[in-house]
């Protein structure tokens, strides 16, 4: 949590050098350009002070959705945006979707009604073992049945017990992903075909086997903006909690765009060399590279960033991922007074 709360200061304090990039333009002026990207948040707890590292306040949320009712902002539904990416389609400018994973029973008591007042749609990742055996803090299955009939709300696929699957065999995540698909077929008649992986946690393999379940889409747990040169199986999402649902960082983050980039390296977040050689190339339209800050979650200072060429980014650093999940996150201040940010993440979880 201090390596982060360390990383968080340095991206503010290298905003600082452009202050009046901040924040996005004016709140009574509608910005209807076109554009690759899109943002995708998530949340999980609302109320639950005992979980701050998942929890979000009521305050926080309020703030949230009264922030996300201006007409700046378009809020569509997740599959909206994921058609879009899809088809290489472009999207309105500041396009937003909202998760919700878990399926606590704080959502059906605290976000569900304040997203229903806000008229504000959302993505409910649902993981079936703790509905099935009647844990105090999910919600039942009446419940989730209710929350499904509403337009507002679709209900995405979460695995059965919530596990790691990138350390479980591909058989054994298979039979875990099956046994859901059969709890959810007899609770609501049907399968989810969009996927959140648990804890945000995936690997090739793990693609791989979710490949014939032909999913609509899969989405990890990350900071980025999305665009349509991301996996669709592996799509961004950024998470918010207690400590993080600041409103000045939240409208950092909603107002932020996909920086258009390919050739990506690695080509996935499981670590075959520690630290990793990160690279990518920006497409020729983006001006600015030198500004690009790259800042890897558990280190306390910037990593190094290489121009190869024109629009070639190498990202080098010396110290090592230790164990856990981790993130890599490159923003660059861009056009209309908003922020460029791409995001990867790296697993270092051992056997």
């Amino acid at each position: 949590m201090k390596k982060f709360l360390i990383h968080w200061c340095l991206i503010i304090s290298y905003f600082s050098i452009y202050p009046n990039l901040l924040f996005a333009q004016s709140e009574d002026t509608v910005d209807r350009i076109t554009e690759d990207s899109a943002v995708i948040i998530m949340y999980h707890r609302f109320g639950e002070r005992s979980f701050p590292n998942t929890n979000v306040t009521l305050d926080q949320i309020d703030k949230h959705l009264a922030e996300l009712s201006k007409d700046i902002y378009n809020i569509v539904p997740l599959r909206t945006i994921t058609e879009a990416l899809k088809n290489g389609r472009e999207l309105p400018s500041r396009t937003i979707a909202i998760t919700i994973d878990d399926g606590y029973l704080s959502v059906y008591q605290h976000a569900w009604p304040r997203f229903k007042a806000a008229n504000i749609p959302f993505t409910l990742f649902i993981s079936t073992a703790s509905v099935n055996d009647q844990n105090e803090r999910s919600m039942t299955w009446d419940q989730i049945r209710e929350l499904a009939s509403d337009p507002l709300v679709d209900i995405g696929h979460h695995g059965h017990t919530h596990a790691h699957m990138t350390q479980m065999s591909s058989a054994d995540a298979l039979a875990d992903i099956e046994l859901a698909d059969k709890i959810f077929n007899r609770e609501l008649g049907y399968v989810p075909d969009i996927f959140a992986y648990p804890y945000g946690e995936y690997s090739n393999e793990l693609t791989a086997v979710l490949a014939p379940k032909n999913y609509h889409a899969a989405y990890g747990q990350y900071s980025s903006a999305a665009s349509s040169t991301r996996d669709i199986k592996t799509l961004p999402r950024f998470a918010f909690n207690k400590n993080y649902a600041d409103l000045d960082r939240f409208k950092l983050i909603i107002n932020s765009k996909a920086l258009p980039i390919k050739d990506i390296l690695p080509r996935g977040p499981n670590l075959e060399n520690n630290p990793p050689a990160v690279g990518f190339t920006v497409s020729e339209d983006i001006n600015g590279l030198g500004a690009i800050g790259c800042f890897p979650s558990h280190m306390s200072e910037a990593a190094k960033v290489i121009r190869v060429g024109d629009n070639r980014i190498e990202i080098r650093f010396d110290q090592p991922f230790p164990n856990g999940r981790h993130r890599l996150n490159c923003t660059m201040p861009g056009p209309d007074n908003r922020w460029y940010w791409f995001g990867m993440p790296f697993f270092n979880l051992g056997d």
